[in-house]
């Protein structure tokens, strides 16, 4: 007897060289449903339409239209029961040994509408209780939820059906997951917040030698690659994630930004993406040697000369020159990274963050404050010019990304001085305009949290600063102003905090 095999796919990439090689080469019979069934019907593969089998739910999806009991009975037959199966084929019933189905991406819909009827619609009842059956039952049916398994699936042993199950009970508990996330939303609470995680690896070891370290896969995921197949470690990942948030800020013009242990150390815009990343390297050159560095653009032949020339550990850009990637060749250590997600789409992927502390799941929304112009207050008699302003809002969106207390000093699309990490504000100020030394006159100085002494500003008058950038809304901001106006420095507040622990 046949084996047979039942397929309902929404993505149908690879399907026809598939089910072609299971009439072919393992001669299997096909049952399919819907747009899979005209799509196998149409590409002269041998299919039985479901719709022929009696007994119709008239369960309604996406593409499984209808789904019979026949089918569904014939998904949960023990295969090896001969009296079952008997009792089976009196009643015109087949077993089914492997069953092929993936979802239509329910999280994209709702994510892309509010209309609660409208995505309530989409809901695939018929596809979630057929992989529900199939993984039951996976000791004689193999379950298929993802093409990347299509052949891996075909000589698969009971361990190796195991595993797909599991793979489809996690897939169906994460759909069932999202449904229950978008209806509660109506609600106008989230009283629901689950999570559950796709094992991609074990890493070599966590942050440190002693810690073990996996990276597993989310729900929104940027796609990225490394070209030079190198592995990357636990804190590649992470000083990856924070050089892609800064230049992401400044996705539409040559940006650099070097990290070091998950902090800026230098950041630059440029005429070119070299002076950008020359001018970010000069902010901090002992603290660039063994960082992590993002670009906007490209990574082009002279770039690539500048970086094998010195310690660097991951370069991570939207894509590299043949020139570029030709000179890494002979570089053993640097691993490149090739993000295929778009910066401004990257922008878009983290919408909550999520701290696990034992005193339960912090969640808060990512911080995705922006700053326009014409939302500024400048509180001071003294009136920046528009050159100020600019810098002004480059050191805001690179101060947003360092941690507090921190101060950043830029001139000419520059960061001069980056302090962080600091237990109060004064601190932060001090330390940035100290580093900055000489490169601080004519400059902007911005802060992630309110000035509350009048220190600040002193400092920033002996460093000769001519503009801060502040959150603002202390109580001390009229005494402030005053002092920042009778030394000519201009003072512009923005109203918006951006604490960073």
């Amino acid at each position: 007897m046949k084996r047979r095999a039942f397929i309902s796919v929404y993505d149908k990439t690879g399907l026809i060289d598939f089910a072609k090689n299971l009439v072919e080469k393992f001669d299997y019979e096909i049952v399919a449903s819907g747009s899979t069934y005209e799509l196998l019907r149409d590409s002269d593969i041998v299919v039985t339409d479901a719709k022929t089998f009696s007994g119709t739910l008239s369960l309604l999806s996406n593409d499984l239209e209808q789904m019979s009991e026949t089918i569904l009975a014939g998904i949960l037959t023990n295969s090896s029961d001969t009296r079952t199966l008997s009792e089976l084929e009196s009643a015109a019933i087949r077993p089914f040994d492997m069953v092929v189905v993936n979802l239509c991406p329910f999280q994209k819909i709702a994510y892309e509408s509010d209309d609660i009827d409208q995505v309530v619609s989409k809901i695939d009842i018929a596809g979630i209780t057929l992989l529900r059956a199939a993984a039951k039952n996976y000791k004689n049916v193999t379950v298929i939820t993802d093409k990347v398994d299509y052949y891996v699936a075909l000589n698969a042993n009971e361990f190796g059906r195991l595993k797909l199950a599991i793979k489809a009970f996690n897939l169906t508990a994460n759909y069932d997951r999202d449904v229950c996330s978008k209806i509660a939303e109506q609600t106008g609470d989230k009283p629901f917040k689950t999570f559950s995680f796709e094992k991609v690896k074990d890493l070599q070891y966590g942050e440190n030698p002693h810690q073990k370290g996996t990276v597993y896969k989310t729900d929104r995921m940027v796609d990225y690659e490394v070209i030079n197949e190198k592995e990357l470690s636990f804190n590649n990942l992470l000083n990856i994630t924070e050089a892609v948030n800064v230049v992401s800020e400044f996705y539409d013009v040559n940006c650099v930004s070097i990290i070091r242990h998950t902090k800026p150390c230098g950041v630059a815009l440029g005429r070119s993406l070299y002076e950008a990343y020359t001018k970010a390297f000069d902010c901090d050159p002992i603290s660039s040697f063994y960082g992590v560095v993002g670009f906007s653009k490209p990574v082009d032949a002279e770039v690539a000369k500048h970086l094998n020339s010195m310690a660097v550990e991951v370069v991570v850009a939207p894509d590299y020159y043949p020139e570029a990637i030709e000179l890494f060749k002979d570089n053993s250590d640097i691993k490149l990274v090739k993000l295929n997600t778009s910066l401004k789409e990257y922008r878009r992927l983290t919408v909550e963050e999520v701290i696990l502390t034992p005193f339960g799941a912090l969640v808060q929304d990512r911080n995705n404050s922006e700053l326009e112009k014409d939302k500024f207050k400048v509180v001071t008699q003294v009136k920046p010019t528009a050159e100020q302003i600019e810098d002004a809002i480059f050191a805001w969106k690179v101060v947003k990304y360092a941690k507090t207390n921190s101060a950043v000093v830029a001139r000419d699309f520059k960061t001069i001085a980056i302090a962080q990490g600091q237990t109060n504000a004064i601190s932060a100020v001090e330390n940035a305009l100290n580093y900055a030394c000489d490169g601080a006159k004519d400059a902007v100085l911005a802060s992630d949290s309110l000035l509350t002494a009048e220190d600040c500003i002193y400092s920033a008058v002996q460093s000769r600063i001519s503009l801060i950038i502040q959150p603002g809304g202390s109580l001390k901001d009229q005494s402030l102003i005053e002092v920042c106006d009778k030394y000519g420095i201009a003072m512009i507040t923005t109203g918006i905090r951006n604490y960073r622990q």
